[in-house]
């Protein structure tokens, strides 16, 4: 991205250098006061081992962001490479709010948290919110790991280059819970 073009199509270009770096998809979920919350993210990466951090990154004008700050909980939970349609399903901004926006999707209250993990992921997280910084027009949401676990043997689902993609099938592995 070496252009010095404006506006929208910096945004295009940079959006396409980034979207060379493959990411996990994920959903992240709170309890607003209509219910369960939550969204897609990819802007997600543990931080520290010790103590156990990781950070999701949000839309600053998003409902989730504002029921995190409302009750200080958060989870996160990875989705699998067969779980195209969730994803899509929490990125959109048409989704309704509450329990109807979980419609169709298996959750239950992540123990630690109490905020939605969504079962047939692969792996979660139940967090407490450290902070949360402003970074442009969204913000750093940074969490104290609270829980942690997998869900099923089904590699993660993967996004590069706009679309979803696969990987081979991750090593067993075990989880402090």
């Amino acid at each position: 991205m070496t252009g010095t073009g404006k506006g929208q199509d910096q945004e295009r270009a940079f959006r396409s250098v980034a979207g060379r770096f493959a990411t996990g998809v994920a959903v992240a979920t709170a309890v607003g006061p209509d219910g369960p919350v939550g969204m897609t993210v990819n802007s997600f990466t543990t931080v520290s081992l010790s103590p156990r951090m990781l950070l999701v990154c949000l839309r600053r004008d998003c409902r989730l962001l504002g029921a995190v700050r409302r009750t200080g909980r958060f989870a996160v939970t990875v989705l699998g490479d067969d779980q195209r349609e969730e994803a899509a399903w929490f990125a959109s901004r048409g989704r309704p709010a509450g329990t109807d926006g979980f419609a169709g999707v298996a959750y239950d209250d992540e123990r630690a948290t109490g905020c939605p993990r969504l079962t047939d992921g692969v792996a979660y997280f139940g967090c407490e919110a450290v902070s949360t910084d402003p970074a442009g027009d969204h913000a750093v949401l940074m969490g104290a790991v609270r829980s942690a676990g997998l869900l099923r043997p089904t590699p993660p689902l993967l996004f590069v280059d706009g679309d979803y993609a696969r990987v081979a099938a991750p090593r067993e592995a075990q989880v402090a819970r």
